[in-house]
């Protein structure tokens, strides 16, 4: 299989998913990112095959191994394209023992700023597969079809990636238990690290959401209050109030930001979900400009803004062109 192959076999199974979405009446929102789209193979040699032809036309980013079976993640030269959205990464799981599929492309992955819950609620008749969501990390919905499906969650694959290339950050995650002692609270992980655009200074930022703050800050108190640096406060920003917490875990600084609204709904997310769509449309060369710009000291906001030489207040600027399509953010990137 060569890239031209490769093309015309994804947009057969797009077009596909397409007619599916249309019967069963499903939308994406146009500001949705398909982060991925999964090749399956039937063996694991002709997952091995396959692994070598990938190559030929995209960069291997990581291959790691889950539930005893490898999986490939590569970043294609160029994206393929769906409607108005690009696609430049592929998933190649090797098949679980046991397990049979089809070979071929299967689901597509979409990374969404609502619950997951809402997307229930939007397609009560369509089936879902809700295993995912007692994940620990980057839990996922699935919506299936026939013989397709798409995976909805709110941390993309590339995110992931950077965050488990990252050993020391990864390692601190998982030890310190965060993502799963403060389950409860919704915790997702956001800021530079996940962005690869970090420096020396830089905090693992997890975004928690409760109705009640001072429950939330008990809590954090309860798990990580023997930890170095622990101190947690609630503040108030003039509109409401938020929690803020900090720890450091094997030499790896946290911030816990907490509020009553869902951490998909958060500022501070739908600031990362922009940066991160920002960075995969703008490529190596917007990524350079913020890390030169936030190693002069500027924050991550204002160091986008400037980047794409937008004027005001950057926060309230990066919020106004959050939900822009893939062409109209292309397009204010040049």
């Amino acid at each position: 299989m060569n890239f031209i192959e490769f093309e015309q076999q994804a947009t057969k199974f797009l077009v596909h998913l397409r007619k599916e979405m249309d019967e069963a009446k499903v939308s994406l929102a146009s500001h949705w990112n398909i982060d991925h789209i999964c090749y399956r193979v039937e063996t694991l040699d002709q997952y091995l095959k396959m692994k070598v032809k990938f190559a030929d036309f995209g960069e291997l980013l990581i291959e790691s191994e889950v539930n005893g079976r490898p999986i490939s993640t590569f970043k294609l030269n160029s994206p393929i394209y769906f409607e108005d959205r690009s696609i430049d990464l592929v998933e190649l799981p090797a098949p679980k023992q046991g397990k049979k599929v089809q070979r071929g492309f299967e689901h597509i992955e979409v990374v969404v700023d609502i619950p997951f819950a809402d997307i229930q609620s939007l397609y009560p008749k369509c089936t879902f597969n809700t295993a995912g969501l007692k994940k620990f990390f980057n839990k996922e919905l699935e919506l299936c079809f026939e013989n397709n499906a798409i995976k909805f969650h709110h941390q993309s694959l590339e995110s992931v990636i950077n965050l488990e290339s990252n050993s020391e950050v990864f390692n601190s995650i998982e030890g310190s238990k965060v993502l799963e002692l403060l389950d409860p609270f919704g915790p997702l992980v956001a800021g530079t690290f996940p962005l690869k655009i970090f420096s020396s200074e830089s905090d693992v930022d997890i975004l928690l959401c409760s109705d009640n703050l001072r429950e939330l800050s008990s809590k954090v108190e309860d798990h990580f209050s023997e930890l170095e640096g622990f101190k947690t406060q609630i503040k108030e920003d003039g509109k409401a109030e938020y929690l803020l917490a900090t720890f450091n875990y094997s030499g790896v600084h946290f911030e816990l930001f907490g509020q009553r609204i869902p951490t998909v709904s958060q500022r501070a997310y739908r600031h990362f979900q922009l940066e991160e769509r920002l960075l995969k449309l703008g490529g190596e060369k917007l990524r350079k400009q913020v890390i030169s710009s936030r190693s002069q000291g500027v924050k991550t906001e204002p160091a986008f803004a400037q980047a794409l030489n937008l004027s005001g207040d950057p926060y309230q600027v990066l919020l106004d062109i959050h939900k822009s399509s893939d062409s109209e953010l292309s397009e204010l990137i040049g």
